[in-house]
């Protein structure tokens, strides 16, 4: 098989993807308003050219201590603290700045250090700011500062960041990260001192004395919650049947929310009005990823992205109207079609070229509680493979969220039985095309490196395996990860088998258990040196171990580069990485070289 010239003639989408969804959202002028970070250091507005206000050349500067965009008055904040003085810099889009200074008591132990700062109410209403600062002995205070008024101190009595904070209400709500669980978020009363009320949910947005949380309760899917912050009284806001992943009010006076909501693999729009408590789905064209950017008295900004669609950035007005505008990534020139459906008891998003595909390549998501979506996965690695005929089957394997709690709980200290069946199905469905095991690729980050080498293991007649930035020694990444945060050691006890006296087929996630492939199977790893969340030193001693029973694999180590690619440079450096490994392990051979 040969890659088309033109699948490799054009500018990568890696490269475009990379840039596009680094840009921020601020607003919306007939189109998006964009901000992006230049070489200068400074944040440059992009405003569309049929926008109401005038383009101009905005540039803004970012040298403060601390930047914060407050989407509710659409201006930028910097912060500049020396020592007890604080210089507060609020630059419209326009480019227009005010500049004004507030003072803080000084502290009981050396000298502040600005660790956090929120957009926040003050007890008359006025837009505020609150500082999070940090002694030298570690004492932690709240500062709320604002223009011409005193500054006033709160101590919190919980851990956490302060994520919301309105003393219309007198509610500080800090947020405590519990490594894998769900956070706690704290509710404080820096007026009346109360006793502080904790829940277990993720934060999405606070407004006018109300939040949004996201709780996961023991043995449930995700559910989101309208969390009165005045009364400490919740009520569950009615949603699809589905993964919850974001929502937002529509600060529009009437108390509104935007939902999104993952099903079969796409996200989708809903709006909940709590006057009538009905739930709507909004209309949409197309699938993919969905991503909210701003939220603001104007409305809602969205980023939208998909592998097959491309991008678009999304408006959604205070009337609920929704309005979309192209962005960068371009459709897919193929004819190639997505579909999700199951292959018995597991789902999967299945890309299929035009015409009968003459390979196929079944892609792993990381985590493993995490799921496979339609978002350009691989930065638009599937659109190349689809180019040169190969399907892709995108496994939400047993263990994925977003299809139930058994679904997840399923592999459970059971991951070879499970893993098999999952792997089973897709090469059942590799035949139906026609499709051997030894036309068929296993693709995989983190913990799906991991899934795709146990794959080769559990079929050895298949073609082979590329795994980046694998999570290879189960045991000792638990070891470091409990070391740092002891909530690791009863969520990793429950997923796997970690004692020291198993064997390594019973760990099942164990170098010398995964290096233990076919002679004829084609392996690669790639792993960045300084990767901070899987071990660079594991791949390398899978790959020596499978080196020294003469197995056809190879490490590809990206130096300097960490679990992600931190640059444009690092991410198309792993894409080509990744693009070569794979097409060597199917035996597709370019036409020509790849040009980025």
């Amino acid at each position: 098989m040969r890659l088309p010239d033109a699948a490799l003639s054009q500018r990568h989408v890696s490269e475009i993807f990379f840039t596009e969804r680094s840009r921020f959202l601020l607003s919306w002028d007939e189109g998006p308003v964009l901000g992006s970070v230049q070489d200068d250091g400074a944040l440059h507005i992009d405003v569309p050219m049929d926008a109401k206000r005038a383009p101009t050349d905005t540039r803004i500067g970012l040298d403060g201590d601390a930047v914060l965009y407050v989407e509710s008055r659409e201006v930028l904040v910097t912060v500049h603290l020396n020592d007890t003085d604080v210089v507060v810099v609020e630059s419209g889009l326009s480019g227009r700045s005010e500049r004004w200074q507030a003072a803080l008591p000084p502290a009981e132990h050396g000298h502040w250090t600005l660790t956090d700062v929120v957009h926040a109410w003050d007890a008359e209403g006025a837009h505020c700011l609150v500082l999070t600062v940090e002694d030298d002995a570690g004492s932690v205070e709240l500062h709320q500062i604002g223009a011409g008024k005193p500054t006033r101190t709160h101590r919190p009595a919980m851990p956490g960041q302060l994520v919301y904070w309105d003393l219309r209400c007198d509610a500080a709500v800090l947020r405590e990260d519990r490594g894998p669980w769900d956070p706690k978020l704290h509710l404080e009363r820096p007026l009346s001192k109360a006793t502080p009320q904790s829940v277990e949910a993720r934060w999405a947005d606070g407004w006018e004395g109300h939040s949004l949380i996201i709780e996961t309760p023991p043995g449930a899917e995700s559910r989101l919650v309208a969390w009165d912050l005045t009364a400490s009284s919740q009520r569950t806001v009615p949603s699809p049947a589905a993964h919850i992943d974001d929502a937002r009010f529509i600060r529009d006076g009437r108390g509104r929310v935007l939902v999104v909501a993952t099903i079969e693999g796409s996200d989708t729009l809903h709006l909940w009005d709590p006057n009538n408590d009905e739930n709507a789905q909004l209309p949409l064209d197309g699938t993919g990823r969905l991503r909210i950017r701003t939220a603001g008295p104007r409305g809602i900004g969205i980023y939208q992205v998909s592998t097959l669609g491309g991008s678009f950035w999304i408006w959604l007005d205070r009337d609920a109207n929704l309005h979309r505008s192209r962005g960068e990534v371009p459709r897919y020139g193929g004819r190639a079609t997505l579909s999700h459906v199951w292959y018995g008891r597991t789902p999967v998003l299945r890309y299929l070229p035009e015409q009968p595909p003459v390979a196929v390549v079944v892609s792993l998501h990381g985590g493993p509680e995490s799921l496979e979506r339609d978002e350009l996965r691989w930065d638009g690695l599937y659109r190349e493979l689809l180019e040169a005929g190969v399907a892709v089957i995108g496994l939400n394997y047993c263990g994925s969220t977003g299809y139930g709690p058994l679904h997840t709980q399923r592999a459970w200290k059971t991951w070879t039985t499970a893993f098999r069946e999952d792997v089973e199905s897709c090469v059942a469905a590799a035949a139906e095309w026609g499709v051997g095991p030894a036309d068929i690729a296993l693709l995989g980050g983190s913990f799906g490196g991991a899934l795709a080498l146990l794959g080769c293991v559990l079929r050895q007649d298949l073609a082979g395996a590329v795994a980046s930035a694998p999570l290879i020694d189960i045991r000792r990444h638990a070891e470091q990860a409990s070391a740092a945060d002891p909530s690791y050691q009863d969520w990793f006890g429950a997923r796997f088998e970690l004692a020291a006296s198993a064997t390594p087929t019973q760990r099942v996630f164990d170098p010398e258990h995964l290096s233990a492939t076919a002679p004829g199977q084609r392996v690669f790893l790639v792993h960045g040196s300084e990767d901070e969340v899987t071990q660079w030193q594991h791949s390398k001693r899978a790959a020596d171990e499978a080196i020294r029973k003469e197995l056809p694999w190879t490490l590809v180590t990206e130096a300097g580069a960490g679990h992600v690619p931190a640059d444009i440079e690092e991410a198309e450096h792993r894409y080509q990485n990744i693009h070569s490994a794979l097409l060597q392990v199917l035996g597709i051979h370019p036409a020509t070289k790849a040009t980025s």
